[in-house]
């Protein structure tokens, strides 16, 4: 069976939407599209024939057809899910496809997302550029405090459920102290945990355990975020608690049975980031080059500030690569998957250095 590991080169934002969504376009097969780390704080862009779809708890191979599988290293959002898959189904997507989930996948509750945006405000001047999903207090919470699988909470009656959440919120306020004010409404709001159980057991509903991976000629692993943002083990800026690397996937694709696989490196002809943390060479969009055009759909928002943009050094890309390359201990075919092209014409500088390149355009329809 073939696999394609699909992995961010940089801080994330390269396009890896577009190429997942090219591969299984172009697929001569059925497809798995893996969500292989991180959370729903990803955001997948594609722009298509039915216009443009922003993906975060779903792959971006589901429009042209993908089944969905989360993997163990996936942090479920049931709230976003639910939402998502709503969004979806009106625009005739989701109910093209089916989705499957890892029994230990981790998932978030109301209180990590809004916990996490309390400790960004708590903040202040020296924010971390929280996407404000609540994926480090995920993590943080599933490290130092009694936690539950998603389908042993779902088969509790509702009163232990509520007793349960109440226990998650109780660990937030001795850990954050007072909530603020501007929070106390929406922290203490009984609707908001009667609205999150029934997402619960809606994405239980919709999402089934048992994968027959057998079926699929071709798995694509879709990353989220990029290898400049690999896990560090601490909470600073600009950091993940997950794998940016091809670690993951591999480790999946040996499960599934994967004997074929090829990583494929994403990346625009310039750097971006999102929130604060060091970016190499920051800089404005027009002094990198006269065509990079304002970015569709990462934009200003109240936890990230505004997006980023620096210079690429392509060698240090290629060390970056190479020794990511280093630390796999088997060979593994590598493309270079060169996005924004025509924004700016570097191909030659990629060229040099690397020699299986393929190139995309920023309106790419696909």
């Amino acid at each position: 069976m073939k696999a394609r590991v699909i992995i961010g080169a940089n801080y994330g934002d390269e396009g890896k939407g577009t190429v997942v969504a090219t591969y299984t376009k172009h697929a001569t097969g059925k497809v798995l599209n893996v969500l292989t780390n991180g959370g729903a704080q990803r955001g997948h862009s594609i722009l298509t024939e039915d216009g443009s779809f922003t993906f975060q708890h779903f792959g971006a191979g589901t429009y042209h057809g993908a089944d969905n599988y989360y993997c163990a290293f996936f942090i479920l959002n049931p709230m976003q899910f639910a939402y998502e898959y709503g969004e979806l189904t009106n625009r005739n997507v989701a109910t093209r496809v089916k989705l499957f989930r890892d029994r230990n996948c981790r998932w978030s509750t109301p209180y990590d997302m809004l916990a996490n945006q309390i400790v960004e405000q708590l903040r202040q001047k020296d924010k971390h550029g929280s996407c404000g999903m609540g994926i480090w207090e995920t993590v943080l919470r599933y490290e130092n405090t009694i936690t539950m699988g998603l389908d042993a909470f779902c088969a509790l009656e509702t009163a232990e459920q509520k007793k349960y959440l109440t226990m998650v919120r109780n660990y937030f306020e001795k850990r954050l102290g007072e909530i603020p004010a501007n929070f106390r409404d929406m922290w203490y709001n009984a609707n908001m945990v009667d609205h999150f159980i029934a997402d619960c057991a809606f994405l239980c509903q919709k999402v089934s355990t048992v994968l027959n991976p057998t079926v699929y000629d071709e798995v694509i692993f879709e990353n989220g975020q990029g290898l400049l943002l690999n896990d560090t083990g601490k909470d600073v800026a600009g950091t993940t608690p997950s794998k940016t690397t091809a670690e993951y996937a591999l480790q999946i694709a040996r499960e599934l049975g994967c004997d074929d696989i090829t990583l494929h490196y994403v990346t625009r002809p310039y750097l971006t980031r999102h929130g604060k943390g060091f970016l190499t060479d920051e800089t404005n969009r027009a002094y990198i080059a006269n065509g990079v055009m304002e970015d569709r759909t990462n934009t200003y928002n109240i936890f990230q500030d505004n997006f980023r943009f620096g210079l690429l050094d392509v060698s240090d890309l290629a060390k970056r690569i190479q020794g990511e390359e280093a630390n796999i201990a088997t060979a593994h075919n590598y493309r270079i998957e060169l996005t924004h092209c025509d924004e700016m014409d570097r191909l030659r500088d990629f060229q040099q250095l690397f020699n299986d390149i393929k190139t995309y355009d920023r309106a790419l329809i696909v």
